[in-house]
């Protein structure tokens, strides 16, 4: 009776020990939460923009999600608000079927301003942002050539619902001008720059063209003024209204193309090489060449850049390894600015064994000559000052048709690389362009054989060793 009374009493101590440290397990989980992403695309893991992002939420943000449970994007949208949720305790996630709840749809697309279906809504209290299924995702629409379905390429909801949360928390728009008048990139798909710009548009800026001819001085509230591909010199009191501007703390961002004169014997000029070499930039006046980055097929004037520096702009893009291409673009040198508070630094290199080519006679078979500036070349520079009160701020690059729409969405980081440039420029580093994440598909093919042994092996074999485990140990016990 002793013994029976002693094994209770150490069977019920043990299951308190048991539960005791179950409690503690649980208790410690949710006190110290961690969560591990183990794919080979970071999938669920968020950069370190957007944790910044929400670890400096003072006040509870509310996401409300217009997506069907049977939508292909919505266990992705939910397991990266998961992990926004994971990282601050002042996001709050609310999902919403609009198939089957009209009503609560009905009543929250009429609060929050939503005019379309499949959005995902970003609610700081006062003010509200929604993000669109296209801003989501990149489609590869090649399968329906063989009647199949398009498959997702690229996620990149994460850039869009940071931005989002960003424009929320801080509504004020930014004034963007691109300058017309001077043959520049019109606003026409093909070689014009409509993805950047209706890019920069869903981000909650301004964009407006200004013709600068007989203009003075640039509007006020300017936030950033684009100078994009002039095939025609600005006229001097245009470029004294453009330093005027950059003087009193403005922005820029000027792409540059090495324009050929008429008869090709020559370049053209833009108007703005003096104001450049104010701020420590000249125009290189050749076609860069750069054979070991070329693209093939298309000749050693088209390459792909990837001498990244340490810089904002380009940081991401060295940490992902995303190329910029580049096509007839001219190199820069990058100096001193006049004004010893400011420093320009290169942003993109050409490879070693680049040249910038000025012997225009002979663009059908180019070859590096004597006078021919040498790589590695500059294609990109910013300008900036660490003391507060100079504000100034310019990105110049020696090309514009990167940033053109034929061109932006081929390279590897062409678009974040423009969206990268005009953030930094208007000083909103923490929207720096996240890199989208890449759909990676993994298939685990079995032939007939294989595929019999695996179930063998799980449905039979492995379950019948552990139950004649579990009846030998019954046995020896009962003896």
């Amino acid at each position: 009776m002793r013994k029976q009374t002693l094994q209770e009493a150490n069977w019920g101590v043990f299951l308190v020990l048991c539960l005791a440290l179950f409690g503690m397990v649980n208790y410690l989980g949710y006190r110290h939460y961690h969560r591990w992403d183990l794919t080979s695309s970071r999938s669920f893991s968020l950069s370190d923009q957007t944790r910044k992002v929400l670890k400096d939420l003072k006040a509870p943000l509310k996401v409300v999600v217009f997506l069907a449970p049977g939508d292909d994007l919505f266990q992705r949208v939910k397991d990266l608000l998961s992990a926004y949720q994971a990282a601050s305790s002042e996001v709050h996630v609310e999902y919403i079927d609009p198939d089957r709840d009209r009503a609560g749809v009905q009543a929250l697309a009429q609060k929050y301003k939503v005019r379309v279906a499949n959005v995902v809504v970003f609610d700081t209290g006062r003010n509200s942002r929604y993000v669109e299924k296209d801003q989501m995702v990149d489609y590869d629409f090649s399968p329906m050539q063989m009647g199949g379905q398009p498959k997702v390429k690229a996620f990149k909801a994460e850039e869009a619902f940071t931005n989002a949360i960003l424009d929320a928390l801080e509504p004020q728009k930014p004034v963007i001008l691109f300058t017309s008048g001077h043959g520049e990139r019109a606003l026409q798909r093909g070689e014009g720059t409509a993805t950047l710009r209706d890019r920069l548009t869903k981000e909650g800026a301004v964009v407006k063209d200004w013709d600068s001819l007989g203009k003075s001085e640039v509007p006020q509230g300017t936030s950033l003024l684009v100078v994009a591909g002039p095939q025609k010199p600005f006229l001097p009191e245009e470029a004294a209204a453009i330093g005027a501007y950059l003087a009193a703390g403005g922005k820029a961002l000027l792409l540059m193309d090495p324009e050929l004169a008429d008869g090709a014997k020559a370049f053209t000029e833009t108007g703005l090489e003096g104001l450049l070499k104010t701020w420590g930039i000249t125009l290189g006046q050749d076609i860069v060449i750069d054979p070991k980055a070329a693209v093939p097929y298309l000749g050693a004037q088209t390459f792909f850049a990837s001498g990244f520096s340490t810089g904002p702009i380009v940081n991401d893009l060295a940490r992902n390894k995303l190329p910029i291409l580049f096509t007839l673009a001219q190199s820069l040198q990058v100096g001193a600015p006049s004004d010893p508070d400011y420093h320009a630094e290169t942003l993109i290199r050409t490879t070693a064994d680049a040249w910038g080519e000025r012997d225009l006679a002979h663009l059908d078979d180019v070859n590096r000559g004597p006078g021919d500036a040498t790589g590695p070349l500059a294609l990109a520079a910013s300008i900036s000052s660490a003391k507060a009160a100079k504000k100034a701020r310019l990105v110049i690059f020696g090309d514009s048709d990167w940033a053109s729409d034929s061109v932006i969405q081929a390279g590897g980081g062409n678009l974040l690389l423009a969206l990268n440039a005009v953030h930094w420029l208007l000083s909103q580093e923490d929207r720096i362009a996240i890199p989208p994440r890449t759909s990676v598909e993994t298939h685990l093919t079995l032939t007939g054989s294989q595929a019999n042994v695996l179930f063998l092996l799980l449905v039979v074999v492995f379950p019948a060793v552990t139950v004649g485990a579990g009846v030998w140990v019954y046995l020896r016990r009962r003896r």
